[in-house]
């Protein structure tokens, strides 16, 4: 299961040369359209890539943090506070640790605050059961998520690309992707070496998703 898309985002840099161009959409970006990484500690940002036994190739979008209300309802807490992803699928998926995967249908979402989302889950109506998934995972199938323009990734689909310079220096792996609200910043480590890297044009200059390889400037302070 991947991580959710870049903000979810999708990303789009005007003027970056190569197969798949960032630019600045909010939401669809591992650049981000609207849902991003934190820094917080989380699962890798693949649980299921494949359509296996425990259902789909699925995307993590946040935690269980327990019930809301006596109905059943759950407190959600996503990895991006700014994500909409569950306003645009029916169903999702709960993990919890060490237990089998299942998928309910959504009924309703209501943002309890900026950090919080109160879901409705079919099947799902007494408090005791739902305080149950407490610290589940919570993911949506990567089939459900909106379809991308032309130019648009979602987050997700870079991490674990190579990065390099443009004079063929390698910097390292992407491992997250944090929001700052101007740009997204890839936090690219190798071993315990780690870059922060802003998605910006004058630093990206080439995006090879397929090839797993973004190439960037090293322009003056950024290796520093």
């Amino acid at each position: 299961m991947a991580r959710e898309r870049a903000r979810n985002c999708l990303a789009t840099l005007p003027g970056v040369q190569g197969d798949c161009p960032i630019s600045g959409r909010n939401e669809k970006t591992i650049f981000c359209k609207t849902n991003s990484f934190s820094r917080d500690p989380a699962p890798s940002p693949i649980l299921n890539n494949s359509t296996t036994a425990d259902g789909p190739a699925r995307l993590r979008v946040g935690r269980i943090a327990g019930a809301h209300g006596l109905h059943g309802a759950i407190r959600f807490r996503p990895d991006n506070s700014e994500s909409d992803t569950l306003e645009h699928v029916k169903r999702v998926f709960v993990e919890p640790e060490g237990g089998a995967v299942r998928e309910y249908r959504l009924l309703g979402t209501q943002r309890l605050n900026r950090t919080t989302i109160r879901l409705v889950l079919e099947g799902l109506d007494d408090p005791n059961a739902a305080d149950a998934l407490h610290g589940s995972t919570l993911a949506v199938a990567i089939a459900d998520l909106p379809p991308k323009a032309p130019g648009e990734f979602y987050h997700y689909e870079a991490i674990g690309c190579a990065v390099a310079t443009t004079d063929g220096r390698r910097l390292g792996v992407i491992e997250e992707i944090i929001s700052t609200g101007a740009n997204d910043v890839w936090v690219v480590r190798e071993g315990a070496a780690e870059v922060l890297v802003p998605v910006i044009e004058n630093v990206v200059k080439s995006i090879d998703l397929s090839g797993r390889l973004m190439v960037i400037e090293a322009v003056p302070g950024l290796l520093d």
